[in-house]
């Protein structure tokens, strides 16, 4: 076995021994600024056939948590830019209910407390053993009654997989930039209805207040370059005075 961050117990560790049977896929998104142990679970977690998507700090963690939709979130509680308890109380006050599973070094008794009152359903201490973890993991999703939503978004002939990140439309593949995914994901979640730019800062960007940029017209320019460029039918419409809108047919 490869040499084991200082967080993972070396003693009752599983990465490669755990058999991916009668195991429903989940898409997990870990927050962790352990850049080698995080490297670990994200790699444990595909040997056994789940999805798993990593970042480093408290703010992205919050912007992804909000844009995507995923089974559970792994949050560890000391992060840059902004701590997994705040991450996981602002999710909540947001009425996001996705499972949250607390990873941290601190693991006293009023450590996993107030863990646990910020929102979060569950607290494993640091080190801790993968074949552990993905039994919590796996009881939260369960707990929650499985997945809720769509893992493919199709709109006319323009298809997003929320799982592989995989955007098409008719033969070919259309290559995305991260936000640009969300963004996307956002719309089409959304299709059919106008989605305001205040609905797109605060679930993509992650702003409560108008920055006064461009920062939308900006993204959404590429974004309509990529999926109508050389169609002849487009998909991305301005409303004017309301917002944007991804739908199939022209009105």
């Amino acid at each position: 076995m490869a040499n084991l961050p200082a967080h993972i117990d070396r003693k009752n560790s599983v990465l490669s021994g755990e058999r991916q049977v009668d195991r429903e896929s989940m898409r997990l998104l870990i927050i962790e600024d352990d850049t080698g142990a995080a490297e670990y679970i994200v790699r444990a977690f595909r040997e056994v056939g789940h999805v798993a998507d990593h970042v480093a700090d408290g703010e992205e963690g919050l912007a992804m948590a909000l844009a995507g939709d995923y089974d559970v979130l792994i949050v560890d509680r000391m992060l840059p830019k902004r701590d997994g308890l705040s991450v996981i109380k602002t999710l909540r006050d947001k009425l996001i209910e996705t499972p949250v599973l607390i990873l941290s070094a601190l693991g006293q008794v009023d450590d996993r407390v107030k863990g646990l009152r910020a929102g979060g359903d569950d607290y494993l201490p640091k080190p801790y053993s993968f074949s552990e973890l993905l039994a919590r993991v796996e009881a939260l999703a369960r707990r929650r009654g499985g997945r809720g939503e769509e893992t493919v978004y199709r709109v006319a002939d323009l298809e997003l997989d929320r799982l592989s990140h995989r955007v098409t439309r008719g033969e070919g593949e259309i290559v995305l930039q991260p936000r640009e995914f969300r963004l996307l994901e956002y719309l089409m979640k959304h299709a059919g209805q106008v989605v305001t730019r205040t609905m797109l800062l605060e679930n993509v960007w992650d702003y409560h207040f108008d920055p006064q940029t461009n920062v939308i017209d900006v993204h959404i320019s590429r974004l309509r370059s990529k999926i109508d460029k050389g169609f002849n039918q487009s998909l991305l419409h301005t409303v004017r005075g309301a917002g944007y809108m991804i739908r199939d047919g022209a009105r």
